[in-house]
């Protein structure tokens, strides 16, 4: 009984403090048409390719603006959250059942039209963005603190099963 109630705590503990990190989150005042712009970006390299455009999705968009706000708060570009979780881990709380995902991370991008350029020019994050498979999109902003004022961008593209 006790082992249950130490596993729900812990649980809890996860959700709570990943819900304070989005709730100190800086996101910015046009992150809407941030988001819009790159996906519109990433979608005309994808028809370029003859894939089919991705749609934005508010499970996918929920774990992107989480993990945006952890980096932010940690100046990283990490794929690995601050409690420790991966990309799997992370869409399994957003509740995205996926058969296969991928997730790119960046900083200091001004506009989404350099993240998609940027990413397009390294090869593992345009691997990423070319899959076939992929059908849905989300996108996560964040600002970190001053000095460092720089965005956080988070893409995380899947197919949901």
């Amino acid at each position: 009984m006790s082992i249950r109630l130490s596993i729900a705590a812990v649980a809890a503990a996860v959700v709570l403090s990943a819900t304070a990190a989005e709730a100190a989150c800086n996101i910015p005042a046009n992150s809407g048409a941030m988001q819009s712009e790159l996906i519109d970006n990433l979608n005309a390299e994808r028809a370029k390719r003859g894939l089919v455009a991705l749609r934005l999705n508010p499970a996918l968009d929920k774990a992107a603006q989480g993990h945006a706000c952890d980096n932010a708060a940690r100046q990283s570009i990490s794929h690995v959250s601050s409690d420790g979780s991966q990309l799997q881990n992370r869409l399994r709380r957003a509740g995205y059942a996926y058969r296969t995902a991928a997730e790119n991370t960046g900083r200091g991008f001004a506009s989404g039209a350099r993240a998609v350029q940027w990413w397009m020019n390294s090869p593992d994050h345009k691997h990423n963005m070319l899959i076939g498979k992929m059908r849905d999109v989300g996108v996560g902003i964040a600002m970190s603190a001053a000095p460092d004022s720089r965005l956080h961008w988070i893409i995380v593209m899947g197919k949901s099963k």
